[in-house]
């Protein structure tokens, strides 16, 4: 039986594109539009349970607002799990949706066909057993912040606070639950990080979780996640970051970026490097997933749950530990020998490669595969006009450190000087 979807938009064009989209993706998908500027808003009665999924734009025309529509129609019989798009990218509107029970947000930007195919899937999960799930969820999380409340006058270094409304749960990790939450004094959205210490058996993971806000609570810069609030009680640790709402960069390039772009962002992950290598810390993990995007699509590097503090200008040691993402992963990294600020600069070389050409410099069946490659193949080749840049990719993936840009500030040299030839 194939999937009933229901767009609701006010661009005839747009409607158009997400059939292409759905087609693309689900062939055994039937598709019925809503003009809202024919039909005007549904009638009372509508008959919403033939519909498995509904599409909602935000901005409706004359003065509709999709969000009202939800908030209107959501309790109605038989109403679907709703994904709702829009041009608009402040997490305000994001937030909002999910608390007036979307399933799904996306910035219509960001939208493909593998995206909607994954938001479909997802929303679909959302359905009455899932949102009962949620409501449970969600009180496990209203107590955790019930004991945190408790807890504080019992630990008196501890620096957390309580006031938070938990939105939604949004992620769930080997030790950590993550939350979409809102600070009740000012009502800004944010993403909460809390672990159950009873459940964490390795000190070195709780380690590993703190370390996170530790390393970059102090950092003020734009080009790296913010860090609101930390610390641990007697039975939670809890973080308090920026949230999001654009996704991250491993999204965007499922489409070709042009070069312009391409040099764009890299530029500004780079500043992102710059700030947190003066500071004395190695990412050890850059790659798309980890470059988030905000509303304004200003870009910022977050997840360092595996970096570390380079000490006193002093190599990081791994031998013996290899942490990391193969695909993005240095030579040195791979080898689990001491590695340095400039294992940060491989990284940025191999996404550089990647935006550019929309393909991974090395692929392999295996990680133990591809980390061979990353010590011993050649040097990927840029294609056709790309070619003229071809000395940045040699210079940032060097197989020795030594031949590589020593520090960010050098790449972004170089960087800049490619970003504003292709601008001009």
């Amino acid at each position: 039986m194939g999937l009933n979807v229901l767009i609701i938009d006010d661009s005839a064009d747009y409607r158009v594109l997400l059939r292409v989209y759905l087609k693309k993706e689900a062939a055994d998908v039937h598709v019925q539009d809503y003009d809202p500027l024919i039909l005007g808003r549904p009638p009372d009665n509508y008959d919403w349970s033939k519909f498995d999924l509904i599409l909602l734009d935000v901005n409706l025309g004359n003065n509709e607002d999709g969000l009202e529509w939800l908030k209107t129609y959501r309790r109605s019989p038989g109403f679907p799990p709703t994904i709702v798009l829009t041009a608009e990218g402040d997490e305000y509107v994001a937030v909002k949706a999910v608390k007036l029970g979307a399933a799904e947000y996306i910035n219509k930007k960001d939208v493909s066909p593998k995206r909607l195919k994954e938001l479909i899937d997802d929303a679909i999960e959302f359905d009455e057993i899932q949102e009962s799930q949620h409501v449970a969820i969600m009180n496990d999380a209203t107590q955790i912040i019930n004991n945190i409340k408790k807890e504080k006058e019992k630990v008196p270094d501890d620096n957390l606070s309580s006031g938070y409304r938990f939105v939604r749960m949004i992620g769930e990790g080997g030790m950590s639950k993550v939350y979409l939450a809102e600070r009740t004094e000012d009502n800004h959205s944010m993403v909460l990080k809390i672990v159950d210490l009873a459940t964490v058996q390795d000190e070195k993971l709780l380690r590993r979780f703190m370390q996170e806000a530790e390393l970059i609570a102090e950092l003020d810069t734009p080009f790296v996640v913010k860090i609101f609030e930390y610390g641990l009680t007697n039975s939670y640790g809890f973080i308090a970051m920026e949230f999001f709402p654009r996704g991250d960069l491993k999204q965007r390039m499922e489409r070709k970026l042009s070069p312009e772009i391409a040099f764009n962002y890299m530029t500004h992950v780079t500043y992102g490097l710059d700030a947190i290598h003066q500071i004395g810390v190695v990412h050890r993990d850059l790659k798309p997933a980890n470059i988030m995007f905000r509303g304004d699509d200003s870009l910022a590097i977050a997840d360092f749950g595996i970096s570390k503090k380079i000490q006193g200008g002093e190599s990081v040691t791994t031998i013996g530990q290899i942490l990391g993402t193969p695909h993005y992963m240095s030579p040195e990294q791979g080898e689990g020998i001491p590695i340095d600020y400039r294992s940060d600069i491989y990284s940025a070389g191999v996404m550089l490669y990647e935006l550019l050409t929309n393909e991974k410099p090395y692929t392999a069946i295996t990680p133990a595969a591809l980390i061979y490659q990353h010590v011993h193949a050649d040097l990927p080749e840029l294609p056709g006009d790309l070619a003229k840049y071809q000395e940045i990719i040699d210079k940032t993936m060097a197989k020795d450190p030594r031949d590589r840009y020593q520090n960010a500030m050098e790449l972004i040299k170089v960087l800049e000087v490619a970003e504003n030839e292709l601008s001009g």
